[in-house]
């Protein structure tokens, strides 16, 4: 890999991890789009099932792996965080300290539904774009990242569902949850499939790295066993 596809990578990377802090934030504010009420967490989180496509087009699907893992284990740490911080003594008064807290101190089945979909859809994400680049090679690149967002975006939403609401929310419920904000999802995420041309199809180098394990031994000391 250049030295020019390693740093794009690496924004890549950081704009996946971001994009998913971003859309656990605007979480907080509901809009009315396309007729349906969702919330902003509709607009920036498509764009992180593109932005795996993007980092998987550039390294491979190990690195794509890693990368669903460590933003799965950043936002933990950050919502562990938060909750410690909503228990600190504040410098407010006491309403506001309680109306912070709130906002900080994450509802756990929700928090863990979250992550739980996130992880697993992606992970599913990255199985379907690889079994399509084995069918397909090279060509058709709209084609990986549309279908396999077709398939990651909606079982993410699935997942939630059943893991936040499972007992607690009638089927209609449900089924009137997913059809509105799946929608607004594939349609943003639609609109993010031109950026898998913006970077280079991931060079020979990735696919030897990817055959390595972690109980091989450095060449350099095959070499001097040699």
């Amino acid at each position: 890999m250049s030295i020019r596809n390693l740093h794009i990578l690496i924004l890549v990377c950081v704009a996946y991890v971001a994009a998913q802090m971003v859309a656990d934030i605007s979480n907080l504010r509901n809009l009315t789009l396309f007729g349906f009420g969702v919330s902003a967490f509709s607009i920036a989180y498509p764009l992180t099932f593109t932005l795996r496509d993007m980092a998987h087009k550039l390294a491979g699907p190990y690195v794509a792996r890693t990368l669903i893992i460590a933003a799965a284990v950043i936002y933990l740490i950050v919502q562990a965080f938060f909750a410690i911080i909503s228990n600190l003594p504040p410098e407010m008064t006491e309403a506001e300290s309680i109306a912070l807290g709130q906002l900080l101190t994450p509802e756990w089945r929700f928090l863990m539904a979250a992550v739980l979909a996130s992880v697993i859809s992606q992970l599913v994400d990255t199985e379907v774009y690889t079994r399509w680049i084995d069918k397909y090679g090279r060509e058709k690149q709209w084609g990986r990242v549309l279908v396999s967002n077709a398939i990651g975006i909606p079982l993410d939403r699935i997942l939630f569902l059943l893991l936040a609401f499972a007992g607690t929310m009638s089927t209609d419920g449900m089924v009137e949850a997913f059809i509105g904000t799946t929608i607004v999802r594939m349609i943003f995420g639609i609109i993010s499939i031109p950026g898998i041309y913006l970077v280079e199809e991931h060079s020979e180098d990735w696919v030897k790295i990817s055959g390595i394990t972690h109980s091989d031994p450095p060449s350099f000391a095959r070499a001097e066993r040699g």
